[in-house]
């Protein structure tokens, strides 16, 4: 089947390749909304090293990348978790008692930034209370400025610095329902395009195969 028979071919299914990308976008747009709006708390820290006789810009330009990495990887840790809650009043019940479940949640919970050759840190806290997103951020910025060594081991050597205080957002997120739904859309017409030209190619095949017998 050449390039003018597939055009033409998708012309004559045209409305199956509509109504099954409109479905998708459809249940995409459902699926999302039927889950809990989620709000968004962020803050920004700044990863200070003291610099070293001998030590040059670039190299502590790169030991700062190092050491964002090493706190990212903290921060998703189950220590950090754990000093994330009481006394900063994020209750343990808004996460399963399951280790696996729970670690799976907090990552979904907590997206990690590292802006590249600066030491700086973004961290956006998602939840479905708006308060709860700033308790959690800001349990999380006190545990980062006061307890980071706990993680790098590089002692007195680094600081951390909170840039930008926990903001958080006044509506919930709704830029993932409309992408969400361009995703159903995009995945309704694939299908729809495979399944019409999946059924042509069986057709022609079935013919070919016909004619050989004959």
């Amino acid at each position: 089947m050449n390039f003018k028979e597939t055009i033409k071919l998708i012309y004559h299914k045209k409305w199956l390749i509509f109504w099954l990308t409109v479905l998708g976008a459809v249940l995409s747009f459902d699926l999302m909304v039927v889950q809990a709006p989620q709000y968004k708390a962020s803050f920004e820290i700044l990863i200070i090293q003291k610099q070293v006789a001998g030590q040059d810009i670039y190299s502590i330009s790169k030991s700062a990348q190092y050491l964002c990495r090493v706190l990212r990887e903290g921060i998703y840790s189950d220590s950090f978790f754990e000093k994330v809650l009481p006394p900063y009043q994020a209750e343990a019940a808004d996460f399963p008692v399951q280790v696996k479940e729970r670690r799976q949640k907090w990552q979904k919970n907590v997206k990690v930034k590292i802006v590249r050759d600066l030491g700086v840190m973004k961290i956006d806290v998602f939840h479905s209370d708006k308060e709860k997103a700033e308790q959690i951020s800001r349990a999380m910025a006190d545990v980062l400025e006061k307890e980071h060594r706990f993680y790098h081991g590089a002692g007195q050597n680094v600081e951390i610095k909170i840039l930008n205080e926990p903001l958080v957002s006044q509506k919930p997120i709704t830029f993932h329902l409309w992408f969400g739904s361009i995703l159903g859309a995009l995945f309704g017409f694939l299908v729809g395009l495979g399944w019409a030209l999946r059924k042509k190619t069986g057709e022609t095949s079935s013919l070919a195969g016909s004619g050989s017998s004959v």
